[in-house]
């Protein structure tokens, strides 16, 4: 058998990586940050934990690693919505793309918000969270001046709380009785209906 290439070895590794990262993702996401240590995410993922540490120096670097892995995922797919030239349309496809994602990874979504309020504001993980709900809200603004709305900014912000609300409906209080589809309507129509 003759040794791996430097590419099938860094397609091992990258492997690897991935696998740990899913797997600290999962982990995360169940039993908190704080709650789960590296030995746990090592023993889930089939790895030694010396194994674990080759790839993450610390938990922390792990979580950041965790949370730049979704977040591309996350922002591949709000791109699509920037090829929607009307913003109507553009906002439209990004609330019912929000909620879509929060539907599909509730869990992940809930340890994002929790870590949001967590996490030491000088971490690289808190800036990586900023950074992700900055970009959100400069969007939100373009997306308003777009539409020609004169406070723009104030609408940003309304809408920003309108959809932390939201969200935090859905995903921290679980609450089935909640008309969630029916109150999504009702916000799309509010914010996506062009002004006569």
């Amino acid at each position: 058998m003759s040794p791996l290439s430097k590419e099938q070895f860094e397609a091992i590794r990258e492997e690897s990586k991935t696998k740990i990262i899913a797997v600290a993702l999962q982990l995360f996401s169940k039993k908190g940050f704080e709650n789960t240590s590296i030995s746990d995410i090592a023993k889930a993922a089939g790895i030694s934990k010396g194994l674990t540490y080759n790839y993450f120096k610390s938990k922390d670097e792990l979580l950041e690693a965790t949370l730049l892995f979704i977040l591309r995922n996350v922002v591949e797919v709000l791109e699509k919505g920037q090829l929607l030239t009307d913003p109507f349309k553009r906002l439209e496809f990004f609330i019912r793309t929000n909620f879509e994602l929060l539907k599909k990874e509730p869990d992940f979504w809930k340890m994002f918000i929790v870590l949001s309020l967590q996490l030491d504001k000088k971490s690289k993980a808190a800036k990586i969270l900023k950074d992700y709900w900055g970009r959100l809200f400069e969007n939100a603004i373009n997306i308003f001046k777009e539409m020609g709305h004169e406070n723009y900014l104030e609408m940003a912000y309304q809408y920003g709380a309108m959809m932390d609300g939201l969200s935090m409906q859905y995903i921290l209080l679980s609450d089935p009785s909640f008309p969630f589809d029916e109150t999504l309507e009702k916000v799309i129509k509010q914010y996506c209906t062009p002004r006569k």
